[in-house]
């Protein structure tokens, strides 16, 4: 799946979240980008220092990329600047799994992540997926809880960063 949205003409855009595209990470060029947003946010600016940034669920998940235009107006380049992965489930009636949502610090509070959880819980029920679970990090509670996902469990610690796990039940 190659699929990818643009929020409107970025020619017209007044934020970031109103130019980015998300995509679909399917070049090597674009899941290593997706891979060194992990590891800019996670290994580096939280200091998750025996992190591994790529796991065994890569290979059969949606990565997400969002991109925005480049600094130059006449250039096609466009820079990552977020990420997320949508796992799905193993076997009928699981839950999928999303992880890994980043967003690169100069970016965030802007709308991007809330672009690319809709991107990714798009593609989640298009699959016909009941549920979809997270484990959020507590300041970001409030975006999840916004899109739709419910506590479920209590609060605990993952590496020094307190997180809960969330789930969402598809819409009817």
């Amino acid at each position: 799946m190659t699929a990818s949205t643009r929020k409107s003409d970025p020619e017209a855009a007044s934020s970031p979240a109103d130019r980015v595209e998300i995509i679909q990470a399917g070049t090597a060029a674009e899941r290593m980008a997706a891979l060194e947003i992990r590891r800019q946010v996670f290994a580096l600016e939280q200091g998750v220092a025996d992190l591994r940034v790529g796991d065994p669920d890569d290979d059969r998940s949606l990565i997400a990329l969002a991109l925005l235009p480049g600094d130059n107006e006449d250039s096609s380049e466009q820079i990552a600047v977020a990420t997320g992965r949508l796992t799905p489930p193993r076997f009928r009636g699981d839950q999928a799994l999303v992880a890994w949502v980043a967003t690169l610090p100069e970016w965030r509070g802007h709308g991007i992540a809330s672009a690319l959880m809709r991107y990714l819980l798009a593609a989640s029920d298009r699959a016909g997926v009941e549920q979809v679970a997270l484990a959020a990090q507590l300041p970001a509670e409030s975006l999840y809880r916004r899109l739709g996902f419910r506590p479920a469990g209590p609060i605990y610690d993952v590496r020094g960063i307190p997180h809960r796990r969330m789930v969402r039940y598809r819409p009817a």
